[in-house]
């Protein structure tokens, strides 16, 4: 299966429709294709999209090995930072991060350098940590409760 073409494809096809792609993947142990969307959608809207996306994705049915289950969703407010760009976006946001054993929760200051400024709270105490973006796993936006 040529993943590659088929997000090409798809991208082309949600952005006609003023959609915009976050990824898709497709795993082999369930013949799962899930396809992730950078936006806010209703459920009628995602329902509508789903659909639509179902029916472009048909003309690619012989890449596939068999029936596949298509799961079509948006990358909601916990949505990953995949990358250095991403994470530039993300600086005055709140977010996670996990280095190590180690898990902050905090407001991304700064990234210069390879290093992330992240202010977090210590028992209701602003404390700054800085982490290296090569040592840093599972970034990701998060919710402040």
């Amino acid at each position: 299966m040529n993943l590659e073409k088929i997000k090409a494809a798809l991208n082309d096809f949600v952005q006609n429709r003023n959609l915009k792609l976050f990824d898709i993947a497709y795993r082999r142990n369930d013949n799962t294709l899930s396809v992730l969307l950078d936006e806010k959608l209703s459920m009628d809207e995602l329902e509508v999209i789903s659909a639509e996306i179902s029916k472009f994705l048909d003309q690619y049915d012989d890449d596939f090995e068999g029936n596949y289950f298509l799961d079509v969703s948006t990358v909601g407010v916990e949505r990953p930072i995949r990358n250095e760009e991403e994470l530039k976006e993300a600086i005055g946001s709140y977010i996670y991060v996990k280095e190590g054993k180690q898990e902050y929760y905090g407001t991304l200051n700064s990234f210069e350098d390879g290093i992330m400024e992240l202010e977090t709270k210590d028992k209701n105490r602003s404390k700054l940590v800085k982490i290296e973006y090569q040592k840093a796993k599972g970034l990701r936006y998060a919710v402040r409760f």
